[in-house]
């Protein structure tokens, strides 16, 4: 086109123009019509082909990522059909249907899901909250429900997290390697730039808001109900605990928070065992003590030999209230504040799996501290526990 217009040629145009005056009116609407029209063609298609080149040039990095602020619907009946039959398929421990449906899926996690499963009744009131991913046809999704206990009659508010895929055959699946159970023992290896969309994700201050929710309502129910808060907290743990000690899980790579969890439990027992037998030491003493007063006192009279062993109850019992005070216990359970937005962790560590986040002036049930963290009642922890920095917490009542 360019050379289509050099000097020569705009010349020649100039000079037939000026001898057929008569003729160029009408005919120069119509030449520039047609000049107009093979320049915006042109354009168009350069434009076209810029931008063509430009998108595929262009890929969003998992750095630049933003999940969209509002909830999809993209998918949603798809999605909601795989949720209910992996449920139920949860509840009835049917692995070969859950294999289908959520893959891929250890042995390890079979057993687990073998032990778990036959206390519960039903998983209700299922409702997805679904974000597109950063790859066409890939979905994080958080799912509120209800489970049943056998034997309970309060169901337990749940909060879990999905990370789900569209397969070749253009069915969804659920991609297990991202499943709680494996983002905690580690069997699979998880990819870096997933896990740190699905940090980015639990980031969000919508999922902050529905954990929340979740949270204020589990916290409700085991509060409500004795039989609840004995399967959640004694049976169902007893459960697990047995399950890990047995399956060799042990043995295999874990995540910080639950190698973190096995050392808190043995420093608990050490230290009941030392209580044990520094009470059994100080039992002893006392008996010696009372030994030696006794053989001292054997030729007083017997109203003496009396009056020295009240004395010494006395003594003995002051000493007991002045050890108690001296050392003071914490209560079982206690009430705390967020003092700040936090971040909740699945360890007592920086390096432990991060669960989400909580807003200021947020209320949870706190069970005592590990180092420089306070365990808190957590829907999304494992057995329902999780960590807090506890300088970010404020103890209700102080």
């Amino acid at each position: 086109m360019k050379d289509f217009f050099n000097k020569e040629t705009l010349d020649n145009i100039k000079q037939f123009c000026a001898e057929n005056k008569k003729y160029v009116g009408v005919a120069g609407v119509l030449v520039g019509l047609i000049l107009i029209l093979i320049v915006v063609v042109a354009g168009g298609n350069n434009g076209r082909q810029s931008n063509t080149e430009a998108g595929s040039q262009t890929e969003i990095s998992v750095k630049d990522f933003e999940f969209e602020k509002d909830y999809t619907n993209d998918a949603k009946d798809d999605i909601s059909t795989l949720l209910a039959d992996y449920y139920k398929a949860y509840v009835g421990d049917d692995l070969d249907t859950l294999g289908k449906l959520a893959t891929p899926m250890s042995d390890n996690e079979k057993s687990y899901i073998g032990v778990v499963s036959q206390y519960y009744e039903s998983v209700n009131d299922i409702t997805p909250y679904t974000k597109n991913g950063l790859k066409k046809g890939t979905y994080f999704v958080s799912v509120k429900n209800s489970i049943k206990f056998t034997g309970v009659d309060t169901q337990a508010p749940t909060l879990d997290f999905f990370y789900i895929e569209t397969g070749k055959d253009g069915k969804l699946f659920i991609n297990n390697v991202y499943s709680n159970f494996n983002r905690t023992y580690c069997e699979n290896e998880l990819d870096d730039d997933i896990m740190e969309l699905i940090s980015k994700y639990t980031a969000s201050s919508e999922f902050a808001d529905l954990h929340e929710e979740v949270q204020k309502a589990y916290e409700q129910a085991v509060g409500s109900d004795a039989n609840l808060k004995t399967m959640l907290e004694t049976t169902l743990t007893g459960a697990i605990k047995q399950w890990y000690t047995s399956s060799g899980i042990a043995n295999l790579k874990k995540s910080d928070a639950d190698t973190q969890t096995t050392e808190a439990d043995t420093q608990q027992a050490d230290d009941a065992s030392q209580s044990s037998d520094q009470q059994t030491t100080d039992a002893n003493a006392g008996q010696t003590t009372d030994q030696q007063t006794t053989d001292a006192n054997a030729g007083q009279t017997t109203d003496q030999q009396t009056t020295d062993a009240n004395a010494g109850q006395t003594t003995d019992t002051n000493a007991a209230n002045q050890q108690t005070a001296e050392q003071p216990q914490a209560p079982a359970e206690y009430q705390v504040v967020t003092k700040d937005v936090v971040k909740v962790r699945d360890g007592a560590s920086t390096d432990a799996k991060e669960l989400g986040l909580l807003k200021e002036q947020v209320t949870l049930t706190a069970y005592g501290t590990e180092g420089d963290w306070t365990i808190v009642s957590y829907s999304a922890g494992t057995n329902g526990r999780a960590y807090i920095k506890t300088e970010n917490l404020q103890t209700v009542g102080q």
